[in-house]
C-alpha cells in the first residue's frame, strides 16, 4: 500500500499513533502529498508520513482522549 493509499485511511479527528515519534496524536488534516498533520492537546503540531501511522491500542486512544478532555477543561 502506498503512502497516498494509506493516507486515505486517516480522517481529521482520528486518533493515531506515530511510530516514528512513539507518540499518539489527533489527525487534523491530510496533505496532498499524503502526509498527515497531527496535534497533541497543548503541544506542538507535526506532520507524519502516513506509512508511519498505525491505529492506537485501546490504552493509547484512551490516554489521548483523557489528555484532550483535560486540556479542554484546563487541567
Amino acid at each position: 500500500m502506498s503512502g497516498q493509499d494509506r493516507a486515505a485511511a486517516w480522517w481529521p479527528g482520528d486518533v493515531v499513533t506515530d511510530v516514528a515519534r512513539r507518540t499518539s496524536g489527533v489527525a487534523r488534516a491530510v496533505t496532498k502529498d499524503g502526509r498527515v498533520l497531527l496535534v497533541r492537546p497543548g503541544g506542538p503540531a507535526w506532520t507524519a508520513d502516513a506509512t508511519d501511522l498505525r491505529t492506537p491500542t485501546g490504552a493509547e486512544a484512551l490516554s489521548m482522549k483523557v489528555a484532550t478532555a483535560n486540556h479542554r477543561w484546563g487541567r
